[in-house]
């Protein structure tokens, strides 16, 4: 596991369920076009007021990847969150 510093929260992007179309996509293209996307938080840095399992949203183009070992990491910095999302009737 990635342990964030200096502001960073480590995050796993919530992907929107897909409906059916009709369009045909290559599987290998991106048509993610939203501004802001919903994350949650894997793990917090040490100093965060966030705690893991909390959703999100953040600016799209503010999450950062990384890819080491193997394993894929998205990062994205504390201040560029801009607010929490809780499910209505939880």
């Amino acid at each position: 596991m990635l342990y964030p510093l200096n502001k960073y929260l480590v995050v796993e992007p919530i992907e929107e369920e897909k409906t059916v179309s009709g369009v045909i996509i290559p599987e290998e293209a991106s048509v993610d076009n939203s501004v802001f996307k919903l994350v949650r938080v894997l793990e917090p840095h040490d100093d965060s007021r966030l705690k893991r399992d909390m959703c999100v949203l953040v600016p799209t183009h503010m999450i950062e990847e990384a890819n080491f070992f193997g394993k894929r990491y998205y990062l994205v910095t504390e201040n560029n969150v801009m607010g929490i999302y809780i499910e209505e009737g939880t």
